[in-house]
């Protein structure tokens, strides 16, 4: 199986259960915490408690460790992508061929998607149809779930259809960027190492 960054500094094959091992003693040793509560499952931010200086431990200590480079960087660039509501503004001029400025963007972040709609229509006279909002919040959500895959995480985790929702109601829910983080949990960082390491098993 050929990675991109499938070399690790020692040239070592590592299997899953190994990864697995090895980045659990690291975690535990970094977050000071009880190893019965490294459970697939668990998210390093909302479960575990990972803040930004832990990543930063963390990342070093997996690079150490297996040669691979965590993408702190590349999540906290989603995440201002995301929070800025790039991919909606490119979506919605895509559309209903309006570009929408960064400021216009701000306003809309209070709203839910039907109610941007509305806003685009009334402010724009952009031709909005019924059933649209569904449609552009399940584009939207889509995107969110491709910038997640993008960085090498899976998102099987991710409820889809609850962020849709949500985003009909409201864009600025901390609830979407929760299911966001929720994907980074122990196991996907497990698959994430063991994927560039050529562990089998």
């Amino acid at each position: 199986m050929s990675h991109d960054n499938g070399s690790n500094s020692n040239g070592r094959k590592w299997t899953r259960e190994e990864v697995e091992s090895a980045l659990k003693e690291i975690l535990t040793d970094a977050l000071g915490i009880d190893r019965e509560k490294l459970v697939s499952d668990a998210s390093l931010v909302h479960d575990l408690g990972v803040e930004s200086i832990d990543f930063l431990d963390i990342g070093f200590r997996v690079q150490q460790t297996f040669g691979v480079e965590l993408p702190n960087k590349a999540i906290q660039d989603k995440a201002l992508n995301w929070r800025n509501l790039a991919e909606l503004g490119r979506i919605l001029e895509r559309r209903y061929g309006t570009p929408v400025a960064p400021e216009e963007l701000r306003q809309l972040r209070t709203m839910g998607i039907t109610e941007a709609l509305t806003w685009l229509a009334d402010r724009r006279g952009a031709a909005v149809q019924n059933g649209e909002a569904e449609e552009v919040a399940t584009e939207l959500a889509d995107r969110l779930v491709h910038e997640v895959e993008s960085i090498g995480f899976r998102t099987l985790r991710l409820d889809r259809k609850g962020i849709v929702e949500l985003m009909l109601q409201n864009l600025n829910s901390p609830q979407i960027i929760e299911g966001m983080l929720r994907v980074f949990s122990v196991g996907a960082l497990v698959d994430f190492i063991t994927a560039r390491v050529g562990g089998e098993g």
